[in-house]
């Protein structure tokens, strides 16, 4: 599935719609979320890179996933993994794990993921990953966040968002942007039908690299666009296909 809808050319403005593929991004009820999304390995694989067993998920909907997440429990999150086209994604409610150093740098071995979280606080973040390391992160829309050059993902997020010619266009670009290189949108139907659930504490979390490294220059591929990698191992770099353009 692409991400621009259909009859809409790539680039054009793309007006925000709670009846679109993307309406669970714009549920005015929803007070946070985070999603990640990777290339070429399993669900399974995608709870154990953020630390979980995955022979303890069961398939449970949105609804039924939410009697998890009760106040008694210990602090954690309910993680939802599945699989769409060649990219495997995991959705919290309520979670920020999605945005941690520890699950992405695993996550992103010998591939390459995306994170997108809308803050319970109003603070919204992207950031990209590849073979460990993150080459961008940013808060959308908020200029300061920018990062050094070369940028091809805030390029590629601050396009949609301009064209979206909404005054708060929200976080459905930046989805978009990222729906443009993984030709995956994860619509409202996928979200809330079954996924492998599980709760994670927070003891059980992958913890973060014990060396801080430094993000890489994105590699050579397209101008101004990072090439994909392969699935493992090794890491066979190949052209990205539906890649953003600036």
């Amino acid at each position: 599935m692409l991400g621009a809808p259909p009859g809409k050319p790539e680039g054009a403005p793309v007006k925000n719609s709670t009846t679109g593929p993307w309406a669970w991004a714009e549920d005015p009820r929803a007070v946070m979320w985070c999603v990640t999304i990777t290339y070429g390995i399993t669900p399974e694989e995608v709870l154990a890179r953020y630390g979980a067993d995955a022979r303890t998920a069961r398939l449970l909907t949105r609804q039924q996933a939410a009697q998890l997440a009760g106040d008694d429990l210990p602090e954690g999150s309910v993680l939802r993994a599945g699989r769409t086209g060649d990219w495997s994604f995991c959705f919290e409610d309520y979670g920020v794990m999605g945005c941690m150093p520890g699950p992405l740098s695993a996550l992103s071995r010998g591939t390459e993921t995306f994170s997108v979280l809308r803050g319970g606080d109003g603070m919204n973040g992207f950031a990209y990953w590849r073979d460990g390391q993150c080459t961008e992160r940013f808060e959308p829309g908020a200029t300061g966040t920018k990062p050094r050059p070369p940028h091809p993902w805030w390029d590629a997020v601050q396009g949609r968002l301009d064209a979206s010619s909404e005054e708060f266009p929200g976080l459905v670009p930046v989805l978009e942007a990222t729906a443009r290189h993984t030709r995956a949108v994860l619509d409202t139907g996928i979200l809330d039908g079954p996924l492998l659930t599980l709760r994670l504490d927070d003891s059980d979390l992958t913890p973060a690299p014990q060396t801080p490294q430094q993000a890489p220059r994105p590699p050579k591929g397209v101008r101004g666009v990072p090439a994909r990698p392969g699935p493992p191992p090794p890491p066979t770099m190949r052209q990205a296909v539906n890649v953003p353009v600036t």
